[in-house]
């Protein structure tokens, strides 16, 4: 570009440039007089001033530029800013004139000045940007750490329930059946002499369904105890389900001629499982006894099984017994609520079976799922394989 430029065409269009200065947001210019009264400003120039115009100049202010000498009009060149001391300045590169006891400030917004403030802002904004990932992922650390410690909580929770439910056992459930049986020893012990036949039978009666029901608890508790110590080993095979069923039906069939309960048996021959065979026994062995606990002489139990849709096997125990309450069948498989109730005959019963027959089920890949009405019997059926475990462990 030449240096030397003819500016005479300016002269044709000098209404037009000074109105173009004026609306321009980047060129400032005001006129004071010299005890501080603002004559004129453009707009620009008005959004600088914080307050009263003349104490918005404030490096140099008012009175500085006042005391410069006036030998030439122009009595500043450089940054002049504007605004107060309490918020942001802003900064102008600026010309100050004095004459005829007039103070003309004319100025703009250097190129330079906002190519380095640019520059400082994109800085800014890569180091906000780097924080907030940075915040994010602590975020995220947080949270995790936050969800671990939930679950460890609720681990220490089903721990301290898992210990209250034991001490529950060891210090009432066991405890009475133990008292009476050894109050019945006692006596045959101390009297045996003076009993007739029959008061012997009927004590010998009394002491084997005391410890039958002794037995039972016992081997739910420590059944229960192996599995929450992970000692228990689940081998998956294929289980002919009538044969299998049947015979542990013939363990009971004393305890159902007791009471003279009817057991119907419908499993068809062929039909066949994929499970664990110990703790599968372990499922029947618990709901049997309850169903014959729950149930009032003359009753009736019915044990069937059948292919439901899939690779499945639906295996049902129904009794038309006492039934529950919608209390305890909502919180039947809980282990912080006490669920323990005696049979029809007094029968003893912890609760605890209920809750292996679930966890087995369940690790033999199946669900286990109760209806029951009060006065009208409880049905419990759960879901096995015949082909496959999907959650096997």
């Amino acid at each position: 570009m030449q240096n030397n430029i003819d500016l005479s065409f300016l002269s044709d269009w000098k209404d037009e440039i000074n109105v173009s200065l004026m609306k321009n947001n980047s060129f400032c210019v005001a006129l004071f007089s010299d005890d501080g009264t603002l004559l004129f400003a453009n707009t620009p120039m008005l959004g600088l001033f914080k307050g009263e115009p003349s104490k918005s100049l404030i490096n140099p202010d008012f009175e500085r530029l006042l005391s410069i000498d006036c030998t030439s009009p122009l009595i500043f060149d450089g940054y002049l800013t504007l605004g107060d001391y309490s918020t942001v300045n802003s900064s102008i590169m600026a010309q100050v004139y004095r004459k005829q006891n007039k103070l003309l400030v004319v100025g703009g917004i250097d190129a330079l000045q906002l190519l380095d403030q640019n520059a400082s802002m994109h800085q800014l904004n890569q180091e906000n940007s780097k924080l907030q990932r940075q915040l994010l992922k602590e975020k995220h650390i947080l949270e995790i750490t936050l969800n671990q410690l939930n679950d460890a909580n609720n681990s220490l929770k089903q721990i301290n329930a898992t210990k209250d439910k034991f001490f529950s056992i060891i210090a009432h459930d066991l405890r009475s059946p133990f008292t009476s049986f050894l109050g019945l020893t006692k006596i045959m012990a101390e009297e045996l002499s003076s009993l007739t036949m029959e008061e012997i039978q009927k004590f010998s009666v009394s002491m084997e369904k005391s410890a039958q029901n002794l037995f039972r608890l016992l081997e739910n508790l420590l059944e229960w105890a192996r599995m929450k110590q992970h000692l228990i080993s689940f081998n998956a095979e294929k289980i002919n389900l009538s044969s299998f069923v049947f015979e542990i039906v013939e363990m009971f069939t004393e305890s159902a001629n007791y009471k003279r309960i009817k057991v119907d048996f419908n499993i068809p021959e062929d039909l066949e499982v994929l499970a664990d065979s110990n703790s599968l026994q372990s499922v029947f062995r618990n709901l049997i006894s309850n169903a014959i606990k729950f149930t009032p002489k003359d009753g009736k139990i019915s044990i069937s099984a059948k292919s439901i849709s899939g690779n499945s096997v639906e295996i049902s125990i129904k009794d038309n017994g006492i039934g529950m309450k919608p209390f305890i069948k909502d919180n039947l498989f809980k282990l912080d609520v006490n669920m323990a109730r005696k049979g029809t005959e007094g029968e003893l019963s912890t609760g605890l079976g209920l809750l292996l027959c679930k966890e087995f089920v369940e690790k033999n890949g199946g669900k286990l799922y109760v209806e029951s009405e009060e006065g009208k019997g409880s049905r419990f059926y759960f879901t096995l394989g015949n082909t496959s475990i999907s959650n096997y462990q």
